[in-house]
């Protein structure tokens, strides 16, 4: 099949980065995040959050139901961490990868509004 193995195509620059290098990236998020996802499984499991121990233990297809929870959550923190590695990627290649100015601290305003009557009047 073409593209797959060709060496162009694992060359190609995006940004300062090769197609390999994003792809290995990826594959190293999402592998820590399955493993994540496992661990917490594995937490829910040992803590019985939700009695969800005692209900797979007590029926007596246990199988399906832990399958269904560990892979919804490998798959839910592998995305997560694909998806944070991929935002955390620089801009450009030259540039900087965060704002180039410093965020300044958050200030309350005071905003003015108008009382306005009551839609339904109370009986």
């Amino acid at each position: 099949m073409p593209g797959l193995n060709d060496s162009a195509s694992t060359s190609r620059q995006t940004n300062g980065l090769t197609t390999a290098s994003v792809l290995r990236l990826l594959l190293i998020n999402g592998i820590a995040g399955a493993v994540l996802g496992l661990g917490f499984v594995a937490g829910v499991l040992l803590l019985d959050i939700a009695s969800i121990r005692t209900m797979l233990t007590a029926s007596g297809e246990w199988i399906v139901p832990l399958a269904l929870l560990s892979m919804g959550s490998m798959v839910t923190f592998s995305s997560v961490a694909m998806g944070g590695a991929i935002m955390l990627l620089p801009k450009d290649k030259n540039g900087p990868s965060r704002p180039s100015r410093p965020l300044r601290a958050l200030v309350p305003v005071t905003v003015r509004a108008k009382a306005r009557a009551p839609r339904h009047p109370a009986n």
